[in-house]
C-alpha cells in the first residue's frame, strides 16, 4: 500500500511539472492573431461582453466561416472570461491530454505504478506536437486541435478498453453521456471527427457480431455522426471552401498529403527511433528464443563522440548569446558561395538570412537525436552485423505474431495515417492539421515502451544514454520555449501600447519598428510581426484604428 502511495506521489508530480510548464507558457502567451478577431462578435467591431454574445458571436462564425461550433464557443467564452481562466484552462486540457493518451496505451485508467511512462508520455507529447505553441499554447490555435483531441480521446476510452477487456466496461447508465460526449467528439475538427465516427461505428459492428455490444456503444456513435454532420453542414464552410479550395484539383490534394504527413514525420523523428530501435530489441527476443546466439559489441565512448558533444554544447551556447554559429557559417557562405555566384540580390540574401535564424537549434535537435541513438544502438548491440543477421533470421510476421502490444501499436499507427489521409478532401493541409495523428502515435509509442520486454531492455542497456538525451532535449527545448516566449511577450507589449495610444488619440495609423526576435525554439513559440494581415486585420477592429505601419527600414 505504501508503494501505491509512493507512485501516486510521484505521478501528481509529474502532472504538476507539466501542468506549470504550460500555465507558465500560457502565462507568456499574449492574445496575437486571430484572438483579436474573436475577441468581437464575428465579423463585428463590438467586443465580446455578456454569455449572449459570445453565443452569437458562435452563430455568426458557424454562418460564415466554418462549423467548429465546440471549439469557437470555447474560445468566445474564455476569452470573455478574461486571460488568466484561459491560461489555467489550457494547461489543464494539455495536462487532461497526456494523462488520456497514457490511458489509451495501458488500455486502461489504472495510473498510479508507471511515473516514468507518464513522465515520457508528457515528453513526447512536448516533442512530438507540430507547430506546439500555435496548436497548444496559442489560444485560437489550441482550442481547434488542443481542445478537440481531449473530449475525442476521453469519448473513445470506453471503446478501447472494452476492445481489450472483451467487455462493456459502462453499464445502461452511459447512453445519454456517451451520445452527448459523442455529438461533441464529432463536432471537433474535421479529420479527427470522421476518424471518430468511423471507428466507434465499426467497433460497434465488431462487438454486435460477437454479441457483446451494448446500448452506450451505438448511442455514442450515433452521437459523434451528429456532430459530424453539424460540422460539416455548416454554410461557412462552403463560404471558406470557395475563397480557400477554387482552381485546385486532385493532384494539389495529394500533393498536400505528401507535405503534411512529411512534415509530420520531422517532428515524430525521436518516437521512430526509439520504435526501431524497440522493433529490432523484439526481434532479438524472438532470435534467442531460436538459440541464436548473437554477440553484443562493446560501446566505446571515443574521440568522435566527444567532438559531436562538443558541438552540441557550443550550439547551445551559441543559440543563447546571440547565435553566434549560425551567423559565423551565414557569412563564410555568404562570401565563399554566394558572392561568386552572383546571389546578391536583397530578396535572395532576405531568404538566405531567413534560412539561417532557426540553425542553430534545428542542429541542436538534429545532431542531439542522432547522436543518442547511435548510442543507444550500440549499447543495445545492434551493429550492422546484427541487424543484417535479424533481417534474416526473424520475420515481420513473427513478431506482428509474438507480441500482442506490436499489434496494438500497428493499428494504432495505421489509424494515424489514415486519420491524415481524411485531409485529401481538404483544400489544405498544414502539419498543424496532423495534432491527432501525432497523439494516436505516441500512444502506439508508448504502448511499446511500457512492455517488459522493452523496458527491462532499455533499463539494462541503454538507460543512462536515454535519460540524459531527454533531459537534455527537455531541459533545452522548455528553457528557450520560456525565454523566447518571455522576450516576444515584451516586444508584443511595448508594440501594443503604441497601437492603443494610437486609439486613444483617434490617430487611424499606428507606426512601429519591426518586431527583431526571429526565435521560435523549434515552433514552441507561435508569433508574428503586427504588419502581418491577420494581425493587423484584428487589431485593428479590436482597438477601431484603420491601419498598422511597420517600418521594415529602420
Amino acid at each position: 500500500m505504501s508503494q501505491s502511495k509512493n507512485h501516486l506521489g510521484r505521478n501528481l508530480l509529474v502532472l504538476a511539472g507539466i501542468f506549470l510548464l504550460m500555465l507558465v507558457l500560457n502565462a507568456l502567451m499574449p492574445l496575437h492573431r486571430d484572438d483579436y478577431d474573436y475577441s468581437v462578435v464575428w465579423m463585428t467591431a463590438e467586443h465580446l461582453s455578456s454569455v449572449q454574445d459570445v453565443i452569437y458571436s458562435a452563430y455568426r462564425h458557424y454562418m460564415l466561416h466554418g462549423g467548429r461550433m465546440f471549439t469557437v464557443l470555447c474560445l468566445n467564452f474564455f476569452l470573455w472570461l478574461g486571460k488568466f481562466a484561459f491560461d489555467i484552462a489550457n494547461a489543464l486540457m494539455f495536462t487532461a491530454l497526456v494523462v488520456l493518451m497514457y490511458f489509451h496505451a495501458r488500455r486502461s485508467v489504472e495510473w498510479r505504478q508507471e511515473p516514468l511512462m507518464l513522465a515520457v508520455t508528457g515528453l513526447l507529447a512536448w516533442l512530438s506536437f507540430p507547430h506546439f505553441g500555435e496548436v497548444a499554447v496559442w489560444k485560437s490555435g489550441s482550442t481547434v486541435y488542443l481542445w478537440s483531441a481531449v473530449p475525442a480521446a476521453l469519448f473513445l476510452l470506453p471503446y478501447n478498453i472494452t476492445l481489450a477487456k472483451d467487455t462493456s466496461v459502462l453499464g445502461k447508465w452511459a447512453i445519454l453521456p456517451m451520445f452527448l460526449l459523442g455529438i461533441i467528439a464529432g463536432w471537433s475538427v474535421e479529420n479527427l471527427a470522421v476518424t471518430v465516427v468511423a471507428l466507434t461505428a465499426g467497433i460497434s459492428w465488431y462487438l454486435r457480431r460477437q454479441g457483446k455490444i451494448a446500448g452506450w456503444m451505438p448511442a455514442g456513435a450515433l452521437g459523434a455522426l451528429l456532430g459530424l454532420i453539424g460540422l460539416v453542414g455548416a454554410p461557412g464552410n462552403f463560404v471558406r471552401y470557395d475563397d480557400q479550395g477554387a482552381g485546385k484539383g486532385i493532384l494539389a490534394h495529394i500533393g498536400n498529403q505528401f507535405a503534411g504527413n512529411g512534415e509530420m514525420l520531422l517532428y515524430i523523428l525521436p518516437m521512430v527511433l526509439l520504435l526501431l530501435c524497440a522493433w529490432r530489441i523484439f526481434k532479438l527476443e524472438l532470435a534467442s528464443r531460436k538459440g541464436e546466439a548473437i554477440e553484443r559489441g562493446q560501446m566505446r565512448f571515443g574521440w568522435r563522440q566527444w567532438l559531436i558533444l562538443g558541438l552540441i554544447l557550443l550550439l547551445v551556447v551559441s543559440y543563447f548569446n546571440g547565435s553566434f554559429v549560425a551567423w559565423t557559417v551565414r557569412d563564410i557562405l555568404y562570401a565563399a558561395v554566394m558572392v561568386p555566384l552572383g546571389l546578391t540580390k536583397q530578396k535572395t540574401i532576405d531568404h538566405f538570412d531567413n534560412l539561417f535564424k532557426g540553425f542553430d537549434e534545428m542542429a541542436i535537435y538534429w545532431l542531439t537525436i542522432f547522436f543518442v541513438y547511435a548510442l543507444v544502438k550500440k549499447q543495445l548491440g545492434l551493429t550492422t552485423p546484427v541487424i543484417k543477421l535479424l533481417a534474416e533470421k526473424v520475420k515481420a510476421r513473427d513478431v506482428w505474431q509474438a507480441f500482442p502490444a506490436v499489434r496494438y501499436a500497428g493499428c494504432m499507427l495505421a489509424l494515424a495515417l489514415l486519420n491524415n489521409f481524411v485531409m485529401i478532401a481538404a483544400p489544405t493541409f498544414p502539419a498543424r492539421a496532423t495534432f491527432s495523428s501525432v497523439a494516436m502515435i505516441i500512444i502506439a509509442a508508448i504502448a511499446i515502451l511500457r512492455e517488459p520486454l522493452i523496458r527491462g531492455y532499455f533499463a539494462k542497456h541503454g538507460q543512462k544514454v536515454l535519460t540524459a538525451g531527454a533531459l537534455g532535449l527537455a531541459v533545452f527545448t522548455m528553457s528557450a520555449a520560456i525565454l523566447v516566449t518571455y522576450t516576444m511577450r515584451q516586444e508584443n507589449d511595448a508594440r501594443l501600447a503604441i497601437v492603443q495610444e494610437a486609439a486613444q488619440k483617434g490617430e487611424p495609423i499606428a507606426y512601429m519598428e519591426p518586431i527583431a526576435m526571429q526565435n521560435r525554439a523549434l515552433r514552441h513559440v507561435f508569433f508574428a510581426d503586427f504588419d502581418n494581415g491577420v494581425t493587423k486585420h484584428g487589431l485593428c477592429i479590436f482597438y477601431g484604428i484603420k491601419d498598422i505601419h511597420v517600418d521594415k527600414d529602420k
